[in-house]
């Protein structure tokens, strides 16, 4: 025969015991990454393009394409000598002064600022005759970059 027994008001199983607590934590701390990186912008369905339908047009029909971009070569400008004796050369072209220079890349701003000028100065030559060529560069608002020699050393 079986005994009746008495519980009290909280029962405990043994053994299988699963602790909740840290399950709670790692879920809070997922909301609170999720909340964290998640952005609230409105979402677009369109993308920016540069198409644009014609209205008014009859389907199929060609409109004007537009004009092609001009594929300009890289502008060099080339410093040599030394403090004392300095020669400028714009793709190896001899240019007599740092004014000469600001007129030359004046005249090339004049067609288009889309080539891209690259300073290139010999080791031996002063940084500031490479900043004052920067400068006038980026006075005609062209895109600058300075040579940096090839890995053998060759400049």
């Amino acid at each position: 025969m079986r005994r009746a027994t008495i519980h009290s008001g909280s029962r405990r199983e043994t053994g299988n015991d699963v602790a909740m607590t840290p399950m709670i934590d790692v879920v809070f701390q997922l909301i609170i990454f999720f909340l964290w990186t998640s952005s609230f912008r409105i979402v677009e369905h369109t993308l920016p393009s540069s198409v644009s339908v014609s209205r008014g047009s009859a389907p199929g029909a060609m409109s004007e394409a537009p004009p092609p971009e001009e594929d300009f070569d890289e502008v060099v400008i080339r410093i040599r000598g030394t403090r004392d004796a300095l020669t400028w050369e714009v793709n190896e072209t001899p240019v007599e002064s740092l004014a000469a220079l600001r007129a030359f890349l004046g005249q090339l701003a004049s067609v288009g600022r889309v080539a891209p000028v690259i300073v290139h100065p010999d080791p031996d030559v002063p940084l500031g005759a490479a900043i004052d060529a920067y400068d006038a560069a980026r006075l005609h608002q062209f895109r600058v970059a300075f040579a940096t020699p090839l890995e053998d050393g060759e400049p």
